[in-house]
């Protein structure tokens, strides 16, 4: 570039982003079920609602059970992710304090299956508000966490909480 110094010039090529053949069916599969979920929450938000409430059950469950037994599973997605910030974590202090950090992340996945459950407004506005959260921050780990899964279902529960909103509101005028 003309009049740029050359220390600050920004290289904007991407990685080329590949999925490990290990990896490439539990890829396609939630990415699949990302969109169905996205599909189904413009006319059968409660459905989403209790496919949300099992998704975030297990993942809690999945998540607890690996920190007591097998924490150092979770290494694989540091050398999934293509953004560096992220593989130092992993491989440094999230190395060192997997277990510790998986537990609270557990608990926040079971809270919002919890949440969903209860269908209060006030929760469920919270349920979404956590899970969005939650799928954004896992969102740069990339194929290892089935990118742009996150995305896509971030939008389906905001979906859903509109259409369950609005489904009440309904229910309301009569």
């Amino acid at each position: 570039m003309a009049g740029v110094p050359e220390e600050m010039e920004i290289e904007l090529e991407a990685a080329p982003v590949t999925i490990p053949t290990e990896y490439r069916t539990p890829y396609l599969v939630s990415n699949a079920i990302a969109l169905v979920l996205l599909g189904l929450s413009f006319r059968r938000p409660n459905w989403v609602r209790w496919l949300s409430v099992a998704i975030f059950g297990w993942a809690a469950y999945t998540n607890w059970r690996i920190a007591d037994t097998r924490p150092l599973d979770y290494q694989t997605f540091g050398e999934l992710t293509t953004v560096g910030a992220y593989r130092d974590f992993i491989h440094g202090w999230f190395r060192l304090h997997t277990a510790e950090m998986l537990e609270p992340i557990a608990l926040g996945q079971a809270a919002i299956a919890l949440m969903l459950i209860v269908n209060r407004r006030l929760t469920r506005r919270l349920a979404v508000f956590g899970a969005v959260v939650f799928l954004l921050a896992i969102a740069p780990l990339g194929v290892g966490s089935a990118f742009p899964f996150s995305i896509t279902y971030s939008v389906g529960l905001l979906v859903m909480l509109h259409g369950l909103d609005r489904d009440v509101a309904k229910r309301l005028m009569t």
